[in-house]
């Protein structure tokens, strides 16, 4: 048991909800883990359409194929969902459950917007103009209330490529917080010397499908080397997905959760992340910027130096 877990280690815990298969399956699955395991988490929910199947149009981006390959994407995600949007119909994700996405809130768990159509976003966001940005986050923000009957408190930008744009309109939603980038614990965004009022609780941590195929060849190894990433006294946040740790990698994830219960690492939900955050000091102000990080094609938006 490594020192950091001992003392007791907090973890934020984040579920991104990529696919029509992932809200019907994975999500009430995870609840379920949830619920087995005594947490709670941020479930960011797509809500339109899932055009998955236009992930095949980046077959000649460096590092795509490899991708595919080393994560099994046809076994994970299974050839309905990568052809979906393309020879087969898109279908709607959040919209199509409103059960269950309601069911995610009532169980206590914190719920917010990933996007309107992730695929959309995640292949054209840093070619749009800040009106189609916009218009994106609105759709997305318009179909989470039709759902839950309330505005939505938190955003997360798909694949983490948030933009300038977009941190800059969902000021105009009064969040309680955002998860637009990757990072190293809790801050506020600034471009120039402009701060914004929205938190960013960044992912901290690799992913299982960042990790698999490169650093882990199994689930359950990647989970186990997780506890030496977690100290005592910072701010260490964890993105799942629907689609894996609800799918094929549900039971490795499920043991990892009950470890940490035993291990002492008390995990909770990005929005309690943040307040442990804030009774401690006063978040940093830092510069964002867009580089890669391992086991991802592309870049993602990075939390940047801190400011004063």
């Amino acid at each position: 048991m490594s020192a950091a877990v001992a003392t007791g280690a907090r973890l934020g815990l984040r579920v991104d909800v990529d696919t029509h298969e992932g809200m019907r399956d994975g999500v009430p699955r995870l609840c379920e883990i949830f619920a087995e395991a005594g947490v709670h988490a941020t479930f960011y929910l797509s809500m339109g359409p899932d055009r998955s199947g236009l992930a095949l149009l980046n077959a000649f981006r460096p590092g795509f194929l490899r991708k595919m390959r080393r994560t099994g994407a046809a076994r994970v995600y299974g050839w309905r969902t990568i052809l979906s949007g393309t020879l087969l119909p898109a279908r709607p994700i959040a919209t199509a459950f409103p059960g269950i996405a309601r069911g995610v809130r009532d169980a206590g768990h914190e719920a917010g917007v990933h996007a309107w159509e992730h695929r959309h976003w995640q292949d054209r966001v840093l070619g749009w103009s800040a009106a189609k940005v916009a218009r994106e986050l609105d759709r997305g923000y318009q179909a989470f209330v039709e759902v839950f009957a309330e505005p939505p408190r938190t955003y997360a930008a798909p694949a983490w490529l948030g933009c300038e744009a977009a941190l800059r309109h969902e000021e105009s939603y009064g969040l309680d917080f955002a998860s637009d980038c990757r990072g190293t614990g809790p801050f506020l965004p600034a471009f120039g010397d402009d701060v914004l009022r929205t938190p960013q609780i960044p992912t901290t941590l690799a992913t299982l499908d960042e990790a698999l195929g490169e650093t882990h060849r199994e689930a359950s190894s990647f989970f186990d080397d997780l506890f030496a990433e977690l100290p005592a006294d910072g701010w260490p946040s964890l993105t799942v997905h629907a689609e894996l740790e609800g799918g094929p990698y549900a039971n490795a994830f499920a043991r990892f959760l009950r470890a940490a219960r035993e291990r002492g690492v008390r995990c909770v939900p990005l929005g309690e992340l943040l307040a442990d955050a804030r009774a401690r000091a006063t978040l940093p102000v830092c510069a964002v910027r867009h580089a890669p990080v391992p086991g991802r094609h592309g870049v993602v938006l990075i939390q940047g130096e801190r400011r004063g």
